[in-house]
């Protein structure tokens, strides 16, 4: 198994667990935690966790990390309020849909803002996710209002943090980036949360299992391995890998939440299946560091 396809591995797992935490920030949502109270107790439960088990780690990182570990946390923090304010007027695999759409924004984004135009198998590929998700996870419940916008917003914040994410680590560790990310988005987080100064709900044993599985699977683990795995591909194409996270997370909204997948959610499966094939069969590069 080559870098780059070990790395595509850590972010197809990555989406796996990714498209858990919908369910459980839907769960916690009803039961009346405000949107910054999940995003500051998931990050606080995954900053410990890293901080606790990479504690040395913390001395070495440099200036440059740091910087460069605030603008990802600050696009990350973007895309959790979004997305989790956006989960409270929609259905999660709805949600998913709306805010994963980053492999088809950052190839737009690397054309407009970075002047490096994506190949042709890139849009296709992009193109066929777009048409998979829609599939997947649209219905009628979709109706242009400030959920979906909002959760749209998540897509563009994510696509800009990937983006980011690939420049940063042609000279960053990308574990170091992750630390310090996850540290931005729960000062911030907490910031917002006592501005808003709401009471916090009783945590009973199910709403502290949804908190733990958000804070170390769904974000502790999942941006490790999505730091880890962006080091050996390119971010047009790793952002179509995180798409499939609309994948798990509607079959586990059909699991775990009770929504029922169509016909056309399978089909819609496949279709963004085929368009990580279609990735697979660009020419194959050398990745020693990213080289978006």
């Amino acid at each position: 198994m080559t870098k780059e396809q070990k790395g595509d591995l850590l972010l197809l797992l990555a989406a796996m667990i990714g498209g858990l935490g919908f369910v459980s920030m839907k769960y916690l949502l009803q039961w009346e935690f405000t949107p910054f109270q999940v995003i500051a107790g998931r990050f606080f439960i995954a900053t410990a966790v890293l901080c606790t088990i990479y504690f040395k780690e913390l001395k070495k990182m440099t200036n440059e990390e740091w910087k460069s570990g605030a603008v990802l946390g600050f696009f990350l923090f973007l895309l959790f309020a979004l997305m989790t304010v956006g989960l409270q007027y929609t259905t999660p695999s709805v949600n998913a849909f709306l805010s994963t759409l980053a492999g088809v924004i950052v190839p737009f984004i690397l054309w407009g803002v970075f002047h490096k135009r994506p190949d042709g198998i890139c849009f296709a590929a992009a193109g066929i996710t777009l048409a998979g998700v829609a599939m997947l996870s649209v219905t009628g419940d979709i109706k242009g209002g400030f959920g979906a916008l909002l959760s749209f917003g998540a897509s563009v914040a994510f696509a800009f943090q990937m983006i980011w994410m690939g420049k940063f680590l042609e000279k960053a560790d990308p574990l170091h980036l992750a630390l310090v990310e996850h540290m931005v988005v729960l000062l911030l987080a907490l910031a917002v949360a006592a501005v808003q100064n709401r009471p916090l709900p009783s945590i009973t044993l199910h709403g502290a299992v949804h908190f733990i599985v958000l804070g170390v699977f769904c974000t502790a683990i999942y941006f490790v391995f999505q730091s880890v795995g962006q080091q050996y591909t390119k971010a047009s194409k790793a952002a179509i890998l995180l798409t499939t996270e609309a994948v798990f997370a509607a079959l586990a909204g059909a699991v775990l939440y009770g929504e029922r997948l169509p016909i056309r959610g399978y089909i819609g499966c496949v279709l963004i299946f085929c368009a990580l094939l279609l990735t697979e069969r660009r020419p194959k590069q050398k990745f020693t560091k990213n080289s978006s």
